[in-house]
């Protein structure tokens, strides 16, 4: 593992390497010890996740999931693929 496979994989699993895969953990594990990018990719990681939970949560608009719906209704009818 290089160190762009290790951002690559805190970007896609967290930086909680306790719940990667068993072989990504333990290659990942690996990379700390090695290399000090890697650590440091995890601290920015860490403290990206904790500058996020101390922001208060955003309010979803009341009919989000109807405009939703009807998105993908829209998008199912045949006359959206007629246009296609």
């Amino acid at each position: 593992m290089d160190e762009a496979c290790f951002q690559d994989l805190v970007d896609r699993l967290g930086d909680d390497l306790t719940t990667w895969p068993p072989l990504d953990r333990i290659e990942g594990e690996a990379m700390l010890l090695v290399s000090r990018r890697a650590r440091d990719i995890l601290d920015e990681a860490r403290d990206l996740r904790t500058a996020f939970a101390a922001l208060p949560t955003p309010a979803a608009p009341a009919d989000l999931a109807s405009r939703i719906l009807a998105l993908t209704e829209r998008a199912d009818s045949p006359r959206s693929e007629a246009a296609a």
